[in-house]
């Protein structure tokens, strides 16, 4: 005998089930819009999202020069820290590939540039995905550690000196302020 109330009804499941699922589209919708606007104001406000993005490139390297002096026997730390790089750098990467860049290649014309960025962004994921699958005690893993922190931080100077200064000079103020909006989106999505 089925009860026509309360909350085994279909009525009480089906509002379950609805509210559940409106807290989960909401869960992975407002983050990154309340990011891009919040990115969006600071911009409007005089704040450069060139700075926010070398503001990540500090953090990555800070990760980086951690990972590089751990101890052979620390496999635990260097576990953290590699999903802590990770995350890190997978966020900033999806937002430079999918904002920066493209901006880069058609504002400020550099499609070269552009171009080598990406592949650059493509060797981090390799040396990554290298310094996952290796056991963290493995003596090659710091080796190859050393080689993501040097791809890592030539990128990060190109980035800087380079590429940076000449798309900031590319863009209009209105442009500067959908930059920032949107890498904030673009970070949010996997932070």
């Amino acid at each position: 005998m089925a009860r026509s109330g309360g909350w085994f009804s279909m009525q009480g499941m089906a509002a379950f089930a609805g509210g559940a699922a409106l807290a989960v589209i909401a869960s992975r919708l407002l983050p990154p819009l309340v990011a891009q606007m919040a990115g969006t104001a600071r911009a409007s406000a005089g704040r450069d999202p060139f700075d926010a993005l070398a503001d990540d490139h500090r953090h990555i390297l800070a990760l980086l020069s951690e990972m590089v002096r751990t101890p052979i026997d620390a496999t635990v730390r260097r576990t953290q820290l590699l999903l802590r790089l990770k995350r890190r750098l997978a966020a900033h990467a999806v937002a430079e590939e999918d904002v920066v860049y493209p901006m880069l290649r058609d504002d400020a014309h550099l499609d070269e540039d552009a171009r080598r960025l990406y592949g650059e962004h493509a060797e981090m994921k390799m040396h990554l995905f290298a310094l996952e699958r290796m056991a963290k005690d493995d003596p090659r893993w710091l080796a190859v550690a050393h080689e993501l922190k040097h791809v890592v931080t030539e990128h990060i100077r190109q980035e800087e000196t380079v590429d940076f200064p000449s798309l900031r000079r590319a863009l209009d103020e209105r442009a500067v302020v959908s930059l920032s909006g949107n890498v904030a989106r673009e970070k949010a999505l996997l932070l």
